[in-house]
C-alpha cells in the first residue's frame, strides 16, 4: 500500500527565484533552476548551488562517507495512506491529439504555459500565461496556499477548472514543477501537454502568437503538505532517499544513503522513458516505501518525482539546501 507523510510544518517552502535555466539542462527555459530551501534557509540562506560555491564542508553537509556523530532526529512525523493514490494516473499527461479533442468541446481545459520565457516557435491559441516564477514571493520562497491561490486566480483559474500544462523545454523541469505546485494546492484535474510545437500544429492544435488573458477568479486551495519531506523523517529513513542531480553532482556529496538516478536517465527526448525503462531504472527501489526525491533545484527533482508516481510509487519533493541548513 502506497504511504504520505502528513508534513503540516512545511507550508512555507524555501525556493531561490526561477531564472538560471535548469541544472544542466535548457539555457533558455529561464525557470527551472529552482533552488530548494527547508525553514532555516528562509531566515536569510537562501540559495542553492553547490558545497564548494557555498563553502559547505562535506562535514557540515553531513555527506557520505563523513565520519561524525550519528544523526538523533526529531520524532519523524507519522505515515499513513496517499491520498493521490486513488487517481487515475493516465489522466496526469495529455497528447496533442487528446488536447485538440478536448478544446472542441464545449467545456474547455484552460491551458496554461508556464515557462519564464516566450516559446522559441508560438503560443498553443487561447492559452493564458503561468510563468513558474509567478508562483514564487519577491523573497524568493514559495508562499502560503493562500497567495499562490491569489496568483492562479487574477490568472483566471479556478480549482474545479480543467488543467493543461505546457512549456517547451521539458527537461527544464518547469511543467512538472508547476504540476507539483497544483497538486501541492489540491488541483485534481491538472495534466501535462505532451511533446513539442511541432507536433500540437500536426495534430490541428490552433497556435498564436501570443497568449490570452482570463476574467479574474476566485482559487479555493485545498492544500497537501504530505508531497514536501521534511528533516526529521529523512534523516529517520523514513524514505527512502533519491538524488536526482548528475553522477558527477553526487559524488561529490550527498545524503547518507541516497541512491543516484540522474534525471537525464528518466527521460527520452522530450518525454520520459517508456514504462518498462522506468521500471527497470527504479527497480532497486521497494515499492512499499515512501520516496523523497531531491535535487540542486525543485524542478529537475520534480521530473523524476512525476516519473515515480506514474510507476505507483508514494513519492515527495524535499531540498538538499533543508539538509544542509540542518547539518552545517
Amino acid at each position: 500500500m502506497e504511504t504520505k507523510l502528513l508534513s503540516f510544518g512545511a507550508v512555507m517552502i524555501s525556493v531561490i527565484a526561477l531564472f538560471g535555466g535548469a541544472e544542466g539542462g535548457c539555457r533558455s527555459c529561464g525557470g527551472g533552476d529552482v533552488a530548494w530551501g527547508g525553514e532555516v534557509w528562509l531566515e536569510g540562506v537562501l540559495g542553492g548551488p553547490s558545497m564548494a560555491a557555498t563553502g559547505v564542508s562535506a562535514a557540515e553537509a553531513g555527506v557520505e562517507n563523513v565520519a561524525e556523530e550519528p544523526i538523533i532526529p526529531e520524532e519523524p512525523t507519522v505515515v499513513e495512506a496517499d491520498e493521490l493514490s486513488t487517481e487515475d494516473l493516465s489522466s496526469w499527461s495529455i497528447s496533442a491529439e487528446e488536447l485538440r479533442i478536448s478544446l472542441d468541446r464545449g467545456t474547455k481545459p484552460v491551458v496554461a504555459f508556464v515557462s519564464n520565457i516566450p516559446p522559441h516557435g508560438s503560443y498553443i491559441d487561447g492559452s493564458i500565461e503561468l510563468p513558474s516564477k509567478s508562483l514564487i514571493t519577491g523573497d524568493g520562497s514559495l508562499g502560503s496556499p493562500e497567495d499562490m491561490a491569489a496568483v492562479l486566480g487574477r490568472a483566471g483559474v479556478t480549482e474545479e477548472d480543467g488543467l493543461v500544462l505546457y512549456g517547451d523545454c521539458f527537461s527544464c523541469g518547469d511543467v512538472t514543477f508547476v504540476f507539483w505546485i497544483m497538486k501541492y494546492l489540491g488541483h485534481r484535474d491538472v495534466a501535462v501537454l505532451r511533446g513539442y510545437e511541432k507536433e500540437w500544429s500536426s495534430a490541428g492544435i490552433p497556435l498564436s502568437g501570443a497568449t490570452s488573458a482570463k476574467a479574474d477568479a476566485v482559487y479555493t486551495p485545498d492544500p497537501r503538505p504530505d508531497l514536501m519531506a521534511d528533516y526529521k523523517s529523512v534523516a529517520a529513513g523514513v524514505y527512502q532517499v533519491v538524488d536526482a542531480r548528475t553522477a558527477d553532482q553526487f559524488r561529490a556529496g550527498h545524503i547518507p544513503g541516497a541512491v543516484n538516478i540522474d534525471y537525464h536517465q528518466v527521460m527520452e527526448g522530450s518525454w520520459l522513458k517508456s514504462d518498462s525503462d522506468l521500471a527497470e531504472i527504479f527497480a532497486d527501489l521497494d515499492e512499499d516505501k515512501p520516496v523523497a526525491v531531491y535535487t540542486k533545484n525543485g524542478g529537475t527533482a520534480s521530473i523524476v518525482w512525476y516519473a515515480l508516481k506514474l510507476q505507483g510509487h508514494d513519492a515527495s519533493l524535499y531540498t538538499w539546501n533543508d539538509w544542509l541548513g540542518h547539518r552545517s
